[in-house]
């Protein structure tokens, strides 16, 4: 009897709700409050307790209707609406690196490459920050290739690196940027790499 109720409840098991710092574990219609990396305890019978835990993966996935890719479970995913048919999924940290996903329904974005890039760094270029441009190309977990550009910028020591590429179809695409701006912090390339790593472009 224990056995039939665990692989029901298993089968049936959890539904999970993120709050703040909190879940909500759902088991038979019964809603029990948990942290994560916490156990709790469920009565499944008189004689017979279910010991239940919730565990983060260190990676987790962000996945939509166009793309998917992975993160690191101390960051999180920056989602926003530009217009009617442009959306724009992010993760930046306070140093400044980071990278983002724009996502065109309407229109090949394949052109707006160099726009794109001269937007970022227009700020840099007047502050006197010197530029240096390469062609970049990466075929993506998907299979489909995104090019585009690789700005190298410096000014007294200092350098930032930012990528913009793109990958389109008639009437789709995406434009894809990275920014390394802050090198002391070399952990966050990691996160960068694993990005690019991992994009996925849905058919």
């Amino acid at each position: 009897m224990i056995k039939n109720m665990l692989v029901a409840l298993l089968i049936l098991f959890i539904s999970f709700v993120h709050g703040q710092e909190n879940y909500i574990v759902i088991i038979n219609n019964d809603s029990i409050k948990a942290k994560l990396n916490s156990e709790i305890q469920y009565k499944v019978s008189s004689r017979k307790d279910l010991t239940i835990k919730i565990v983060q993966p260190d990676i987790l996935t962000y996945s939509d209707d166009m793309i998917s890719f992975s993160y690191d479970k101390s960051l999180s995913v920056s989602n926003s609406k530009i217009d009617e048919n442009i959306e724009q999924c992010m993760i930046i940290k306070s140093t400044g690196n980071g990278f983002m996903v724009q996502k065109y329904h309407t229109i090949n974005p394949t052109n707006l490459t160099q726009l794109m890039l001269q937007e970022i760094i227009k700020e840099s270029i007047s502050y006197g920050y010197t530029k240096v441009e390469e062609t970049f190309k990466k075929k993506l977990k998907s299979g489909q290739t995104i090019e585009g550009i690789q700005a190298t910028l410096t000014y007294n020591g200092e350098k930032e690196i930012y990528t913009v590429a793109t990958f389109g179809e008639k009437d789709k695409g995406i434009i894809v940027v990275t920014m390394f701006l802050n090198e002391a912090y070399i952990d966050d390339k990691e996160i960068i790499d694993l990005f690019l790593k991992t994009l996925e472009i849905k058919k």
